[in-house]
């Protein structure tokens, strides 16, 4: 994830913004009995996981096999540069087990478009597509682009209006939509009233799509980590409490994306994160097994 990286981290007052007061009502104030919680990283085609969390030996048609035995989700990007065929999708259903959740972005030939409008029969036909996912299939995430302003908001509405992908997740990234809190009231009422969630982005050069808003009980969060630097444990640690905060007022389901430049840096995030997650919620879930992670990536500091 590019989007908000170039930047010195040095600079950059990291820390998560106060809760907003529309929270609670969101959430509905009780804790829930079955929490869901996933958590993995962007893409399992990555060459250094072999002999880290794959076998030395894996080969690249079996890499979704085994990412899917090591994580319970992933942000699956590749549907946002080209659609897979129907037969890959149930292949990649095949290969995960029945826990793990597929989150697929939807293309950018949609989202980047100039008329949403225009897309809807594509958006419809996309929906039909991930359905081949099965039970498999998470949230959904339509990724508006940096230049789409909340002047084209009833253009968006109309577009989820008229979409039959219900299960969608909505991320906006125009710096105008956090300066004009009307028309993001105005959107999160929308989502709220849908059940859709809104995606809160943690990343260092934009602390403003850091909105913390929820308009659903389920929330999807990505997180733009810096190859294990120290910050991204204290930024961990501040975001399990938040979860745990929000566990305890009804948070259902939580999506948490690991995104850091190299990829051979997030299965131990990961780790990370599962391990504070236990300790502070009691929430357990499997760590990946990390065979011979590499000492030259270490903390950097």
């Amino acid at each position: 994830m590019d989007f908000g990286r170039d930047v010195d981290i040095s600079t950059v007052h990291f820390g998560l913004p106060p809760e907003h007061p529309g929270s609670i009502k969101v959430l509905g104030g009780t804790k829930r009995k079955d929490i869901k919680v996933y958590v993995g990283g962007v893409l399992w085609s990555d060459e250094s996981f072999t002999g880290v969390i794959y076998p030395a030996k894996a080969k690249p048609k079996d890499y979704a096999r085994y990412y899917c035995r090591q994580f319970n989700t992933i942000e699956l990007n590749t549907t946002h540069y080209r659609l897979p065929e129907a037969d890959h999708i149930k292949k990649w259903q095949n290969d995960a087990p029945e826990t793990f959740r597929f989150a697929p972005k939807v293309p950018q030939v949609i989202s980047h478009s100039g008329d949403l409008l225009q897309m809807v029969d594509f958006m419809n036909e996309f929906g039909t597509l991930v359905s081949h996912f099965g039970k498999r299939l998470g949230y959904t995430f339509l990724q508006l682009p940096p230049h789409f302003a909340p002047k084209r908001l009833q253009e968006l509405l109309e577009f989820l209006d008229r979409s039959a992908l219900r299960q969608l997740a909505i991320e906006v990234r125009h710096p105008d939509w956090f300066g004009e809190q009307p028309a993001l009231n105005q959107l999160c009422n929308y989502l709220y009233k849908n059940q859709m969630p809104l995606v809160i982005t943690d990343t260092p050069g934009r602390r403003d799509v850091l909105h913390g808003r929820l308009t659903h009980t389920v929330t999807l969060i990505r997180f733009n980590a810096n190859d294990r630097h120290s910050t991204d444990y204290s930024r961990i640690d501040e975001w399990v409490e938040r979860l745990n905060n929000w566990f305890n007022q009804g948070l259902e389901t939580v999506y948490f994306f690991i995104h850091t430049p190299h990829q051979i840096n997030m299965p131990e995030l990961v780790s990370y994160f599962i391990k504070q997650l236990k300790q502070v919620s009691g929430i357990h879930l499997q760590s990946p097994k990390i065979t011979q992670p590499d000492p030259s990536n270490g903390m950097l500091f």
